[in-house]
C-alpha cells in the first residue's frame, strides 16, 4: 500500500470516528428536562454554558466532530416562553470558542416542549419534547437536524428521578441523512438537601444509530455530579462536573445552567 494511500485511509478513519463518537450527545445541551412547564406567558431567559477540561485533539472524538474538543468553550442562550400552561417554545442561539480561537456562532435550535395531564394523575408524570436545530458547518458535518424525546417524572417525597428518553434524532442535511435515526438518554436522580438546594445525579448517553451501534468504544456517556441552587438569592442555577465513561467520551468537562427569570421556588432544576 503507497504512503499516500494510507494517509487518505487513515485521514478517513479519523473522519469517521469523529462523526460516529458524537452519537447524539448534544454538548451545547448538558441539560435534563423536568416535567414541569414554565406556565402561560413566562419567560425565563437562561445560560447553558460548558468546558472541556480535559478532552481529545483534532480528529480523535470527543464531543466534536470538527475541531479539537480539548478546550473547547460552549455557550447557548436559551430564551424560553410560556406558550400555554402545558406548552413551552424555546430558541437557542449556539456560541463556541475553540482552543485558540475566538468566539463563533456554532447553530441555531427551536424547540416545543409540553407536559401531559395533571401532575400526579399518572402513576408517573409524562411529557414530550420536539426540536429542529441548524448547525454552522465549522461545527457540525449535519446541517440540520430533528429531535423528538419524552419527558418522565416521578417525584417520591423529598427524591425525584428524571428519564428523557428514548431521545431519536433524524438528520435532514448532512453527511449523515442517509442514516435511519440515533438514539439517546438523559436522566437524573436528584434529593431536595435544602429549600434552596438540590442534589442529582445526571447521566447522557447514546448508542449511536438504531440500526448500527456505534462500538462501545467509540460510543460517548457521561455522569455528571450537579449541584442546583439559588446564586445570591436570585438565579437559580445548575452547576455539574461530568465524567466521560467511555475511550470516545471526552474526560472531564464543568457545566453550569442560570436562568435570569428571578424564580426561586422551592424545587430547583435545569
Amino acid at each position: 500500500m503507497s504512503i499516500r494511500l494510507s494517509v487518505v485511509l487513515g485521514c478517513g478513519l479519523l473522519m469517521l470516528q469523529a462523526q460516529q463518537t458524537e452519537a447524539d450527545v448534544d454538548p451545547f445541551e448538558f441539560q435534563v428536562y423536568p416535567y414541569r412547564t414554565q406556565g402561560k406567558g413566562v419567560f425565563d431567559p437562561q445560560l447553558l454554558s460548558s468546558y472541556i477540561a480535559v478532552g481529545h485533539g483534532l480528529g480523535q472524538g470527543g464531543t466534536s466532530p470538527t475541531y479539537a474538543s480539548q478546550s473547547m468553550q460552549r455557550y447557548a442562550m436559551e430564551f424560553e416562553y410560556g406558550v400555554t400552561d402545558k406548552i413551552d417554545f424555546a430558541y437557542y442561539l449556539n456560541l463556541a470558542r475553540p482552543d485558540a480561537a475566538d468566539l463563533q456562532y456554532a447553530g441555531s435550535k427551536f424547540r416545543f416542549r409540553g407536559r401531559l395531564f395533571e401532575q400526579g394523575e399518572l402513576p408517573v408524570d409524562l411529557g414530550w419534547y420536539s426540536e429542529v436545530e441548524w448547525w454552522s458547518s465549522q461545527f457540525d458535518d449535519d446541517q440540520i437536524e430533528a429531535e423528538i424525546m419524552s419527558t418522565m417524572q416521578k417525584d417520591v417525597g423529598k427524591w425525584s428521578f428524571i428519564v428523557n428518553a428514548p431521545d431519536i434524532e433524524k438528520v435532514l442535511v448532512g453527511a449523515s441523512r442517509q442514516a435511519v435515526f440515533e438514539i439517546g438518554w438523559r436522566g437524573e436522580a436528584s434529593y431536595q438537601w435544602s429549600e434552596g438546594t438540590r442534589l442529582g445525579l445526571q447521566v447522557y448517553g447514546s448508542p449511536g444509530e438504531v440500526n448500527a451501534a456505534t462500538p462501545l468504544s467509540q460510543q460517548q456517556h457521561y455522569v455528571v455530579p450537579t449541584v442546583h441552587t439559588v446564586l445570591f438569592d436570585t438565579f437559580r442555577s445548575s452547576l455539574g462536573l461530568g465524567f466521560g465513561l467511555t475511550p470516545g467520551s471526552d474526560l472531564f468537562l464543568i457545566k453550569a445552567t442560570i436562568h435570569f427569570d428571578g424564580d426561586t421556588r422551592p424545587k430547583i432544576y435545569d
